[in-house]
């Protein structure tokens, strides 16, 4: 599992975790330091991914795939399972434990019909909702 979320978050496969992979994942936009002009964007980016270099990293902003083992392997210690502990990390980091299997595609295509529902309702109720998600989603 830990692999797994380490292969999602090096977006370039260069074995390190940095700003430019988690980008666009972790927004910055509502933190309370950046809402006022405390840090910005790259030093809440850079405070983020040091937690993950755990007490063995450089806290450089970079996360090495060990510093991110090591960070798991010391949070493993104090969950009750591993079942607990996958759980955790299919959650936190939206990687299944088996990409293939009938349970998650069902749940998958579950949540995607909740979302078009939701969606929907909302934009039949308020119509310049859904150009507000389209906006909020496409970054370029």
């Amino acid at each position: 599992m830990v692999d797994k979320a380490f292969a999602m978050l090096d977006k370039d496969g260069s074995g390190v975790i940095n700003l430019e992979d988690i980008a666009g994942i972790y927004d910055v936009s509502m933190n309370p330091e950046f809402l006022e002009g405390r840090k910005t964007r790259d030093e809440i980016l850079t405070d983020f991914l040091s937690n993950f270099e755990g007490a063995k990293g450089n806290a450089d902003g970079r996360v090495t795939k060990n510093e991110f083992v090591d960070y798991y392997t010391d949070l493993s210690m104090s969950t009750p399972s591993d079942e607990y502990f996958v759980r955790m990390m299919e959650s936190t980091w939206q990687v299944p434990e088996e990409e293939n299997t009938e349970v998650v595609q069902q749940t998958v295509a579950h949540l995607l019909r909740e979302v078009k529902t939701r969606v929907f309702e909302l934009a039949r109720r308020n119509p310049e909702f859904l150009k507000k998600i389209f906006n909020d989603f496409d970054l370029n």
